[in-house]
């Protein structure tokens, strides 16, 4: 009898892995009680970072498609992906944007002056390291 019940157990433990779905970490919308994938949590700071670093701080001009694009294909979210669709959005964003509008957040409403820009901009720099660090991630890889 305990052979038959072990049996039994054994092959329904063999289907769970078939039933088990695979967790889509290739998307950016959650439903509540979803867990959450938080590997590429820290992809809008390096993508702010990187536009910081040539806007404000005067580092050279460089792609962020490859560099941003290929690390999530890389990591298998390829085009088609909810995550792709939303960081080539926002590059295509921040690499249009002037840095009064990086101040904005895109809130075209906002007045800024031109020192407040500069104080935010300012105050974000040195809340992420510095100009120095920003140009040295930019340079080696924030996403490493």
């Amino acid at each position: 009898m305990f052979r038959k019940i072990s049996a039994m157990l054994s092959a329904s433990l063999l289907l769970l892995p078939a039933a088990a779905h695979a967790q889509n970490i290739c998307k950016t919308s959650y439903k509540p009680g979803e867990q959450i994938e938080t590997r590429f949590m820290g992809m809008e700071y390096a993508l702010m970072m990187f536009a910081l670093a040539e806007k404000y701080c005067g580092a050279p001009r460089q792609q962020m498609r490859p560099y941003f694009l290929g690390h999530l294909e890389k990591h298998g979210c390829g085009p088609g992906t909810e995550i792709y669709a939303d960081v080539e959005k926002s590059i295509a964003w921040l690499e249009d944007a002037s840095l009064k509008r990086l101040a904005q957040g895109g809130d075209s409403k906002l007045a800024l002056s031109d020192r407040q820009v500069r104080e935010w901009a300012s105050t974000a720099v040195q809340d992420l390291g510095g100009c120095e660090a920003l140009k040295q991630g930019q340079d080696q890889g924030f996403l490493k």
